[in-house]
């Protein structure tokens, strides 16, 4: 994560923005690198997932230990075709820390996956 300064309407605003790189996703849910996130002192986490070459499964996961031990499922496993975009937005997030797992929509056809975050 990145934490920048962006201004709007002349109002800053310090945000962290999560940027990792593309990821193919594999026949297992896997989590994809880099989407891992600290919310705990943010109010909205928001996550944007685009996939360039074949369908994706992407979900989301919340937990309250910084080791996922005790993730639940905050978004579920959804299909995302290949040239599409989905999307999870939280307000005043329930849990700490957050991810991201992909997986192939189906089995040996990998597709690629980037994901795309704010927390503010």
């Amino acid at each position: 994560m990145t934490a920048v300064t962006l201004q709007s309407g002349g109002v800053q605003r310090v945000v962290d923005l999560i940027t990792p790189d593309a990821q193919a996703s594999t026949n297992s849910l896997v989590v994809l690198v880099g989407s891992g996130v600290d919310v705990r002192v943010w109010s909205v986490l928001s996550y944007t997932i685009s996939i360039a070459t074949n369908g994706v499964k992407w979900a989301v996961y919340g937990a309250n230990a910084a080791d996922y031990s005790d993730e639940v499922v905050v978004k579920t496993l959804v299909n995302v075709a290949a040239a599409a975009i989905d999307s999870y937005t939280v307000t005043n997030p329930p849990y700490g820390f957050y991810r991201v797992k992909i997986q192939s929509n189906v089995a040996d056809v990998h597709g690629t996956a980037t994901l795309r975050g704010m927390a503010k």
